[in-house]
């Protein structure tokens, strides 16, 4: 049945608070390096205020979805967007430090707009198409973005994230007043199987991002350094078939079964990477990583509900997902430094196998392919 317009209004505008949000937390690196470039802070620095947005986003999606009620949600994401605007122009005259308390404070910010999002999308009846469309859209921004943002020049750049931020003072008056609490007994954390599948999803992108960050570094260790570029741009097809593929998919796997795929692309990605391949077949092994990740993201609610039936897992989802963006990347650097760049080839497997775990004993047995979410 398709919602009305009353209903796809609200909707549209959550999706577009936590799109913009994570057009901005993408452009970061980019600006920061540019920013130390230009001298502003250090290049020591530049790793360090990435993550340490990415665990303050984490934080704060975890206390929204726990602690408050989703209630007053246009007045949330006005609060929330004016703090990511004053964070963003803030940039324009920090220096060295000071960026940790910038981008700290827009990660704050920023997960309230990213809570509204994934609270919308965890209530859903059919949460798989507007999962999809939140990463595509996040995906294909972050690019335009960063292309615009390198001909912009580091000043031009932030202020074009600060712009982007301001858009979502246009989108908070058209939300929702309200949404459904998830609450239960008082409470509005996930239960035990719950938790596991938050696990699940917290090693799986850990492992994911991990060779990720150190995608440059295999390509200059194997003598492919011009094909970073080419990466990129099959990244984005390769996520729009993941999402595609989530989407088709929904109902006619088992979750067990849809879990158990990503896990076998990554590990047959990390096995291609370890023969050192060509150029052709190391840029095929990301985008089958970026198929992956995004087809788990685009089901992660639906696997989700499947383990935690009152969504509440759904709701805090993404605290996972930034948690793992903020730490894979530091186990593999970690990894790199005491055994070398192969081994973060054997790290990522390890993590995604140990997923495969927690997601299995995450779902219930004998449940069904896609859980009931109405």
């Amino acid at each position: 049945m398709t919602a009305p317009a009353s209903d796809r209004r609200p909707a549209l505008a959550a999706l577009a608070l936590g799109s913009l949000a994570m057009i901005v937390t993408g452009l970061q690196p980019l600006l920061l390096s540019e920013l130390a470039d230009a001298g502003r802070l250090s290049h020591a620095l530049v790793h360090p205020t990435a993550i340490v947005e990415l665990l303050a986003m984490a934080l704060s999606v975890a206390v929204c979805a726990l602690f408050l009620k989703p209630e007053r949600l246009n007045r949330w994401a006005a609060g929330g967007a004016v703090v990511c605007i004053l964070a963003g122009l803030g940039a324009l005259v920090a220096r060295d430090s000071q960026f940790l308390l910038v981008r700290g404070l827009s990660g704050l910010a920023g997960g309230v707009l990213i809570w509204i999002t994934v609270g919308m999308i965890a209530r859903r009846q059919r949460p798989e198409p507007w999962a999809a469309a939140f990463f595509l859209i996040q995906s294909a921004g972050q690019v335009f973005a960063a292309g615009l943002a390198s001909a912009l020049g580091p000043t031009g750049g932030v202020a074009l994230a600060a712009g982007l931020s301001g858009l979502c003072l246009l989108a908070a008056p058209l939300l929702g007043p309200a949404m459904e609490d998830l609450a239960r007994a008082g409470g509005r954390g996930p239960d035990r199987r719950g938790l596991l599948g938050l696990t699940a999803l917290f090693l799986y992108f850990a492992a994911n991002s991990a060779l990720w960050f150190k995608m440059r570094d295999l390509a200059a260790g194997q003598g492919l350094e011009a094909v970073s570029g080419l990466v990129v741009l099959t990244t984005l097809g390769a996520q729009m078939l993941g999402a595609m593929a989530a989407v088709s998919l929904a109902g006619r796997l088992s979750l067990r079964q849809l879990f158990a795929l990503v896990v076998i692309c990554l590990l047959l990605a990390c096995a291609t990477l370890a023969f050192r391949p060509p150029a052709p077949v190391f840029v095929a092994a990301f985008g089958l990583l970026a198929f992956a990740a995004l087809l788990l993201g685009a089901s992660l609610f639906g696997f989700l509900h499947g383990a935690d039936p009152s969504r509440r897992a759904g709701a805090v989802s993404p605290a996972a997902q930034f948690l793992a963006a903020a730490l894979g990347p530091l186990a593999g650097v970690a990894v790199a430094d005491l055994a070398g760049l192969a081994a973060v080839l054997a790290l990522s497997p390890v993590l995604a196998l140990a997923a495969l775990g927690c997601a299995h004993f995450s779902l219930p047995k004998g449940g069904p392919a896609s859980p009931d979410c109405a």
